[in-house]
C-alpha cells in the first residue's frame, strides 16, 4: 500500500487537522481513528483540494497494480468510513463531494501547515524556523463550509439542550476565520474576538447601537453565570449580576438603557431587569422553568411588553407569552396544548419585533418552524421536515430564518425562506447569535477548546478512599456517558454517541471489547443491570412517548415494558428482578414508580416529588433525588414516608450523579471549591467524605456517577470545554 506523499505536511480545514507524518486525523486536537485506504485517500484529496479525483487515479495511488483487491468494494467501504470519521453526507456534502461517474472532490477551504524539518547536530539541534501557513482556496462550489455544532444531547429521555446550550457549555465548533470562508472573505468582512479570558462565555446580545455586548460568564469556574457588559474593543466587563442560581442569556432593552434576564431554581424562576451601567436587579415577574431552564426574553418594539416562555396557566402547558409593562398582565400566544407532558420551545423575533418564529417542540425526531405576529393571532407554518431541530434567529432583513438541523451526521446551520419556505444550507453566519440594529455587527458564541465527556473509573483502597488508581476507561471524539456496572463488576453498560444518536453499549469493565446493545437511531440511555446480570433496563424515545425497555446484555430480545403519552424515565432494578423502578409525571408531577414485570401493574412510591431511583441492597428501601431540587431522599420500597438523606447534593441538573453501595451513597458535589467533588456519605457514621477531587467539568443531566456494590470501584464522566465571543463586522 501507498503511504502519504507529504510527509511534512499538516493539512487544516473546520475543526480538523491532518498530520501526514504521524498517520493522524485530529479533531479540536483530539486524534481520530482513520486508517489504511480512508487515510490515503484524505490525503490525496486535501493535496488536491477543490480538483476531481478520480476513482482510477485513487486506485494508483492506493493499489499497486500488480495487487489483486475487490477495488469497487474497497473503495467505497474507505469512502464511507472516511465520510463517518468527518461526520459527511454523501447528499449534502460539506468536505467530499460525489461527481458522478468521475470521482471525487474535497470541497472545504483548506489551509495548509508547513511544518519545518528540524536538523540535528553533534552538539545539539538547531531552533526551528516559525511554521507557516498558507491557504488553498477551492474554487467556488457547492457545499460551502458550514457550522459543526455539538450533538444535541438529551437526559432520560427529557429533552435538554446539547452542551450546555442555555448554561455552561456551548460544544460548538465553528470555522469562520477569515482565511477559511470563502463569503467572509469575499465581502471583505472582519472577525474580531470580544472576549478572551478563560472560561465559558454565552448568549451575547449586541445593544441596539452595537457598541457593547451583554453575555453570560462563569468567570472560570464550574458552577455559576453571572450577566456582564462589555464595551467591544475593551478587556474589563462589568459584572451586572450577584443573584446565583441559574441565570439565562440578556436581552438588551430598545434604547439600550436596560437588560433582562431569567432566573431559575429547580422549576420555579423569576424574569429581572438590570441597568445597564449601574444599579442593581429588580425582580419583574414570577416564571415557570422548563426542565430548570431560564426562558429565553425578546422586546417588543416599544419596550412595553417583554416575550418570554412561561405557563399559560396555573398548572397548564408551557407557551409563548407576552408580558406587559403597563400592568403585568401576561397574554399567551401559543401553548404546547395537551400533550401529557412539557415540551421544551425556541423562538426568536424578528428584526423589526413584529412577529416571532417558534419551535413548538425540540423534544420531537421532526422539525416544525412556525410564525405568529406579536400581538396574536394564528400560527403560519414556514418549515416542516424529518429532521430534528433547535434554535434559531432570524437574518437581518427579516426574509430568511436560520436554525440548528440534524440533516447531516452533525448539527449544522440552514435557512430557510419565511414566504417560500425553500431551505438552504447557511455560508455566512457560524453559529445562532445577535445582530446590532444596522444589521453590521453580529455576535455569536464559539467553543475555543472541547474534550467530549469521557468515562472514568477510580479504584479505592477501601469504600469511601483513599483511591489508588484513577483513570480515563471509555475516550472517543464522542459523548461517552451513564456508565453503570454489572453485579458482578466485571461488566459496564453505558450511553454514547459514536454511531450517531444516542445508543446503549456493554464492554468489558476494563473498557475492552465494546458490543453496541441498541440500534434505534434515537434516543436510548440511562442503562442499568438485572441483579442477575441478565439483563439491561434503559429509557428511549417513542412517536408514542418516552418509554422503559429491557434487553439482554447480548443486545437481543428487546422490547418495551411502559405505555402511555407521558416521559417514563430513568428506571432501575429491584434487587429481587421482579420489578422496575422509574419516574413519569403522568400525574402532573415527576414521582418514582414501581413497575411489577409479573404482572405489569404500576404503583407510585413518592408524592412529593421524585426521580432516579436506586433501591437499597437490602431491597427495603429506595433512594431517590428530584429533578428540580437538590438532595437525596428515601422512602420505604413499597411507599411511604418520605424524608430527606442527604441534604444540597447532588445540585440541581446533575441529578445523576450519585449510586448506593452496601454500606453508604457515593454523591457529586458540583458546586465544591476550587473543583467538583465525589463525597460518600456513610449510613452507619451518618457523616460525609470527601474521596475524590475531579479535574474537569462534570457532565450535566445524566445519571454519570456509579459504584460497585462493595464501593471499592467508582465510575464517573467529566469533559471540558471553553468558548469565547467572537463578533463578524461587516466593512464601512
Amino acid at each position: 500500500m501507498a503511504t502519504p506523499t507529504s510527509a511534512s505536511q499538516i493539512w487544516r480545514f473546520g475543526v480538523f487537522e491532518v498530520d501526514a507524518s504521524r498517520l493522524e486525523l485530529r479533531r479540536s486536537g483530539t486524534p481520530i481513528k482513520l486508517r489504511g485506504q480512508s487515510f490515503l485517500i484524505l490525503v490525496h484529496l486535501l493535496e488536491h483540494a477543490g480538483k476531481i479525483v478520480t476513482r482510477d487515479e485513487l486506485r494508483q495511488v492506493l493499489w499497486p497494480s500488480d495487487t489483486f483487491v475487490d477495488f469497487d468494494h474497497s473503495m467505497n467501504a474507505a469512502i464511507m468510513k472516511l465520510r463517518e470519521a468527518l461526520g459527511d453526507s454523501t447528499d449534502t456534502p460539506l468536505y467530499i463531494e460525489t461527481v458522478p461517474k468521475r470521482g471525487y472532490r474535497f470541497i472545504a477551504p483548506v489551509t495548509e501547515v508547513e511544518e519545518p524539518r528540524i536538523q540535528f547536530a553533534q552538539a545539539g539541534c538547531t531552533s526551528a524556523p516559525p511554521v507557516e501557513e498558507r491557504t488553498s482556496t477551492p474554487p467556488p462550489i457547492t457545499g460551502s463550509p458550514k457550522t459543526y455544532p455539538e450533538s444535541h444531547r438529551r437526559f432520560g429521555g427529557l429533552a435538554v439542550a446539547v452542551g450546555l446550550s442555555i448554561l455552561v457549555g456551548a460544544g460548538s465548533f465553528t470555522y469562520f476565520e477569515r482565511t477559511r470562508s470563502l463569503h467572509l472573505a469575499r465581502n471583505n468582512f472582519q472577525i474580531v474576538p470580544v472576549t478572551t479570558a478563560p472560561g465559558v462565555h454565552l448568549g451575547p446580545s449586541l445593544s441596539p447601537d452595537g457598541r457593547d455586548v451583554a453575555y453570560s460568564w462563569d468567570q472560570g469556574r464550574r458552577s455559576r453565570l453571572d450577566v456582564y457588559v462589555l464595551r467591544v474593543g475593551s478587556d474589563t466587563p462589568l459584572r451586572r449580576t450577584h443573584l446565583g442560581g441559574i441565570i439565562g442569556f440578556p436581552a438588551w432593552s430598545p434604547d439600550g438603557q436596560v437588560i433582562a434576564f431569567s432566573r431559575c431554581e429547580g422549576k420555579s424562576g423569576s424574569v429581572y431587569l438590570v441597568p445597564a451601567l449601574s444599579g442593581t436587579e429588580r425582580k419583574l415577574t414570577d416564571i415557570g422553568c422548563q426542565f430548570n431552564y431560564p426562558s429565553p426574553l425578546a422586546w417588543s418594539a416599544d419596550g412595553g411588553q417583554l416575550l418570554m416562555i412561561d405557563r399559560c396557566s396555573s398548572g397548564g402547558p408551557f407557551g409563548l407569552v407576552l408580558f406587559s409593562f403597563e400592568d403585568g398582565s401576561k397574554n399567551c400566544l401559543t401553548d404546547s396544548g395537551p400533550s401529557g407532558f412539557e415540551t421544551r420551545y425556541d423562538f426568536a423575533i424578528s428584526p423589526d419585533r413584529r412577529t416571532v418564529a417558534f419551535i413548538p417542540s425540540t423534544d420531537s425526531k421532526t422539525c416544525e418552524i412556525y410564525t405568529i405576529p406579536i400581538e396574536g393571532g394564528a400560527p403560519k407554518p414556514v418549515f416542516k421536515d424529518q429532521h430534528f431541530c433547535r434554535a434559531m434567529m432570524w437574518t437581518p432583513d427579516g426574509h430568511s430564518i436560520v436554525f440548528r438541523s440534524r440533516r447531516t451526521t452533525l448539527e449544522s446551520l440552514w435557512r430557510v425562506s419565511v414566504k417560500s419556505g425553500k431551505l438552504e444550507r447557511e455560508d455566512l453566519y457560524p453559529e445562532i447569535g445577535s445582530f446590532s440594529t444596522d444589521g453590521r455587527r453580529f455576535v455569536y458564541s464559539e467553543s475555543t477548546m472541547r474534550e467530549p465527556p469521557s468515562i472514568w473509573r477510580a479504584d479505592l483502597s477501601e469504600v469511601g478512599g483513599p483511591v489508588l488508581n484513577n483513570r480515563k476507561l471509555i475516550t472517543s471524539q464522542y459523548d461517552e456517558l451513564d456508565a453503570q456496572p454489572s453485579p458482578n463488576g466485571e461488566r459496564v453498560v453505558w450511553m454514547s454517541t459514536r454511531t450517531g444518536p444516542n445508543e446503549v453499549w456493554r464492554s468489558d469493565s476494563t473498557g475492552e471489547n465494546p458490543l453496541q446493545l441498541t440500534h434505534l437511531n434515537g434516543y436510548a440511555g440511562t442503562p442499568r443491570w438485572s441483579p442477575d446480570g441478565r439483563w439491561i433496563v434503559f429509557d428511549d424515545t417513542r412517536p408514542e412517548g418516552i418509554q422503559i425497555s429491557v434487553v439482554d446484555s447480548e443486545g437481543r430480545n428487546l422490547h418495551t415494558i411502559t405505555a402511555g403519552a407521558y416521559p417514563n424515565v430513568v428506571p432501575s432494578w429491584s434487587r429481587d428482578g421482579k420489578s422496575i423502578y422509574f419516574a413519569s409525571n403522568r400525574t402532573g408531577n415527576m414521582e418514582v414508580w414501581r413497575h411489577s414485570l409479573e404482572s405489569g401493574q404500576e404503583s407510585r412510591i413518592t408524592s412529593h416529588g421524585g426521580f432516579d431511583p436506586l433501591e437499597s441492597v437490602d431491597g427495603r428501601t429506595v433512594y431517590f433525588t428530584k429533578f428540580d431540587e437538590a438532595g437525596i431522599w428515601s422512602a420505604p420500597s413499597d411507599g411511604g414516608t418520605e424524608t430527606l438523606v442527604v441534604p444540597g447534593k447532588p445540585q440541581v441538573m446533575y441529578w445523576g450523579h450519585w449510586a448506593v453501595t452496601r454500606n453508604g451513597l457515593y454523591v457529586l458535589n458540583a458546586e465544591a471549591e476550587p473543583k467538583a467533588c465525589i463525597d460518600y456519605f456513610d449510613f452507619a457514621k451518618q457523616s460525609t467524605r470527601t474521596v475524590l477531587a475531579l479535574e474537569k467539568r462534570p457532565s450535566y443531566n445524566q445519571p454519570s456517577l456509579s459504584a460497585t456494590l462493595d464501593g471499592k470501584t467508582i465510575y464517573y464522566a467529566q469533559q471540558d470545554f471553553q468558548s469565547a465571543i467572537k463578533m463578524i463586522e461587516s466593512p464601512q
